[in-house]
């Protein structure tokens, strides 16, 4: 009986041992996460309304994605039909770009994070308006991608 005893104090003492040395597994980094997915936005604004559609591609998660547009028809899911929905976009707006993100609010759990936030968008062929997007974004080998995109437009807003 003793026998059993030391051999189980014993184990329980190696098996303490190396959770004490084992390092502790990363944590997410809330303020960290918060500015490269606010990076992210501004890059993928900006490829978008420049029309950068392989950037843009880019830019999306591979397990998948969607993009809900401003218009009911404007749903997404497959890289070809986003790159339809871009060259409409542009082939409308002739040029666009987007301003003054504001309003921001990103959340992260370390591998999914959402930024909800307001632009101001411009065209050459329309007025400048604010737009208000919700992204889900996935971090994928250490990259934040879009997973979701949904915007509202607020005519004269």
């Amino acid at each position: 009986m003793k026998l059993s005893l030391r051999l189980a104090l014993a184990t329980l003492l190696l098996c303490l041992c190396a959770c004490t040395t084992t390092p502790p597994a990363a944590r997410p980094d809330p303020a960290a996460d918060e500015k490269a997915v606010m990076q992210r936005v501004e890059t993928l604004l900006y490829r978008y309304g420049s029309n950068d559609q392989p950037g843009v591609m880019a830019m999306l998660d591979p397990q998948g994605f969607t993009v809900f547009g401003s218009n009911m028809a404007e749903f997404v899911r497959t890289p070809d039909q986003l790159r339809s929905l871009m060259s409409r976009d542009l082939s409308q707006w002739k040029s666009a770009s987007f301003s003054d993100v504001r309003n921001a609010d990103v959340r992260s759990s370390g591998t999914l994070a959402t930024a909800f936030f307001v632009v101001t968008f411009s065209a050459e062929n329309g007025p400048t308006i604010p737009i208000r997007l919700c992204t889900t974004w996935h971090k994928v080998n250490g990259e934040w991608l879009l997973a979701q995109s949904w915007n509202a437009v607020f005519e004269g807003g």
